[in-house]
């Protein structure tokens, strides 16, 4: 008898410390995962989102291998490469978030911060190589750094592309337009007549899925150095790029990026397309 009450005694012993191991590891895992997603909470807080709306029906997915979106946000640039083989097919739209920091060491976003994001259709790079790449871009202010500030892009009615066309169309049988350089130039100016205290600034441009930026650490002693209030900087990128050459006609966007711009906006964008090989494409970023 004693020795079943024994047993007995044990058997429930055994249950108690199962039960608060249990409990224990549960509890544990609760910890680990309400620290886990406070800390997503406070990065997401620290993050500023642009959310791309990609209409998928202007886009070609049986001859497309990966959809490239690219923009410059709040002094940064940001870039995602979507397999099309990681699309689900039965959907009208994709939604690429693009994150970028509130605030880095060049800017702080606010409304109405001025942003790009553009998408590029990349299919078989070699067979098309000499073409122009289906794409969008979509020029926009931020809307609210709280929540996400949507872009749409391949929209019913956009006429990006078919502008691109239209100058390559017309200048692609000009033995003029330096078609056998393989470099091209992009100057980018920064009037500061406005904003002649300007200490740092980023400026950057984009073209063809790719970019390029530098950091102005030292504006005023840039300035003082110049009988101008503008800031320069040419910018030169190979024709060749990983989807594919550069054409006349291709569209470029250039941003400014600085805390000491705004008001009115602390980062300021604009765009223009290729019109020479033989000399620099110039454009005025604000």
């Amino acid at each position: 008898m004693v020795e079943k009450s024994y047993i007995k005694c044990l058997y429930i012993f055994i249950a108690i410390a199962f039960a608060v191991s249990i409990l224990y590891i549960s509890s544990s895992f609760e910890s680990v995962f309400a620290q886990k997603n406070d800390k997503e909470d406070k990065e997401d807080k620290d993050k500023l989102t642009v959310k791309a709306n990609i209409n998928l029906k202007n886009v070609d997915m049986k001859n497309t291998k990966f959809i490239r979106v690219i923009g410059f946000i709040n002094g940064e640039e940001v870039k995602q490469d979507i397999p099309i083989s990681s699309i689900d097919k039965t959907k009208n739209k994709l939604d690429v978030e693009l994150k970028v920091n509130k605030k880095n060491d060049i800017v702080e976003a606010d409304t109405p911060d001025e942003f790009f994001v553009c998408a590029y259709q990349v299919g078989d790079v070699k067979k098309n190589y000499n073409s122009l790449v289906k794409f969008d871009c979509n020029e926009g202010d931020i809307l609210s750094t709280s929540k996400p500030t949507p872009a749409r892009l391949f929209q019913l009615g956009s006429q990006v592309y078919e502008k691109t066309q239209a100058v390559y169309g017309a200048n692609v049988n000009n033995t003029g337009s330096g078609s056998n350089i393989d470099k091209v130039k992009i100057k980018i100016l920064a009037p500061l007549a406005d904003k002649k205290d300007t200490e740092k600034l980023v400026i950057a441009v984009m073209i063809k899925g790719q970019i390029q930026s530098q950091v102005i650490e030292d504006v005023q002693a840039e300035l003082d150095k110049s009988d101008s209030s503008t800031i320069q900087r040419t910018f030169t990128f190979d024709r060749d790029t990983d989807i594919g050459r550069i054409q006349i006609g291709d569209r470029y966007h250039a941003c400014v990026a600085s805390d000491d711009l705004s008001p009115p906006e602390g980062q300021e964008c604009e765009k223009r397309v290729v019109k020479h090989f033989d000399k620099s494409n110039s454009l005025p970023a604000r």
